[in-house]
């Protein structure tokens, strides 16, 4: 190690990103939806998803607006997501969706993080270290997802060991396959599977206090008979494609913008970035962006995408690099060094939109805000 390395001090403070690329959250908007989705589920207390960080929207400062507006609860994946919740000062209940390892449940006890109970193994498992390492318990009933949860045919078999968990059972969960599709009798399948399962656990004098079946979607088209929560994710962040989100009047929340570092003018027959996949058919601006695929903007978007700037959109052309793309613009618009175009907009119907971004990729738009990664700076606001 040098001398130098030996006696630098840390910086007081991270100079801003030269790289200038931005996720703006728009966290009124945010507090828009959870207003509209409380309308929506006629009162019933709402469940706030904020796992993959918030699906990329920055977990920590969406949980801060949303425990100011008295939201019931949050969800995650893992406990590393819930403790970072707890470590910024969020005190409203925490439920993990995955399985724990045995030796994390004193973590989870100590800072009042609520379990899944995801199998009837991890149930046995958890009936005998529960009672020393007291956490709340959510019994998910694998209604037809198929992946976790237990099957409403296993349910009787285990009855004597949810008994024994009741001082601790504090929901009943599921989760809907396809609420979201136009054919409605699979989740109807769900629903009923769903309500029958509580009748059980009722006629074995089993009891909780929360019931929540319904993803956004489910709360959305009205699949909330007999909840007492609903949990809500992708329609807080305004990325719910059906009608009944707009009606509601979700709006998206995020958009990214990324800055020019060069902007030249190219003569007709210039090529442009790895393979050559893009020549000037004529005289061009040609923009280079900060922003690339190790940021989350897919390769699978060259020669596809587009970037807005002063209300027009241009075509991302060549292929998408590492860190960086590019635009063509006409060469009658000035667009300078330091400016910046916008990736992906907060307007629905635009063709650079989280939307319409994921349907040129053939996904959803999950995807899309969750992909970017810790390089694309928050701006909270």
């Amino acid at each position: 190690m040098s001398s130098v390395s030996k006696t630098l001090a840390p910086p007081a403070s991270l100079p801003q990103d030269a790289r200038a690329l931005i996720a703006r959250v728009d966290l009124g908007r945010l507090v828009q939806n959870l207003h509209a989705m409380e309308k929506v589920s006629k009162g019933l207390g709402l469940l706030a998803v904020v796992k993959a960080d918030a699906y990329g929207h920055g977990a920590v400062q969406v949980a801060r607006a949303l425990e100011a507006e008295g939201v019931a609860g949050y969800c995650v994946a893992t406990l590393s997501e819930a403790l970072e919740l707890r470590h910024e000062g969020i005190s409203s209940p925490i439920l993990v969706f995955g399985s724990i390892r045995p030796e994390s449940l004193p973590m989870a006890a100590v800072h009042g993080i609520d379990l899944t109970v995801v199998s009837e193994g991890h149930l046995l498992e958890l009936s005998e270290l529960v009672p020393q390492h007291p956490v709340g318990l959510h019994l998910k009933l694998d209604t037809g997802m198929g992946r976790s949860g237990l099957r409403i045919s296993e349910l009787g078999g285990c009855i004597d060991t949810i008994r024994r968990l009741q001082p601790w059972l504090r929901g009943v969960m599921g989760h809907f396959a396809a609420a979201e599709e136009p054919d409605t009798r699979f989740t109807q399948v769900q629903r009923s599977r769903f309500l029958g399962g509580l009748a059980q656990l009722r006629d074995a004098g089993i009891t909780v206090s929360q019931v929540h079946h319904a993803n956004s979607a489910g709360c959305l088209r009205g699949f909330t008979e007999g909840d007492t929560h609903v949990r809500c994710g992708i329609s807080l962040y305004g990325l719910s494609d059906l009608d009944e989100a707009r009606q509601a009047g979700l709006r998206p929340i995020l958009e990214l913008s990324a800055e020019v570092f060069r902007s030249v003018l190219i003569p007709a027959g210039t090529t442009v970035g790895y393979g050559c996949t893009y020549v000037a058919p004529h005289p061009v601006r040609l923009v280079t962006l900060n922003c690339g695929y190790a940021d989350g903007f897919s390769r699978a978007l060259a020669n596809r995408a587009w970037a807005g700037f002063r209300g027009a959109t241009y075509p991302v052309v060549g292929q998408v690099s590492m860190d960086s793309l590019t635009v063509v613009v006409p060469e009658s618009v000035n667009i300078r060094m330091g400016e910046s175009m916008v990736l992906l907009s907060r307007e629905p119907k635009d063709p650079h939109s989280v939307a319409s971004t994921a349907r040129l990729l053939g996904t959803i738009p999950y995807e899309i805000t969750c992909a970017l990664n810790r390089r694309v700076a928050r701006d909270h606001a």
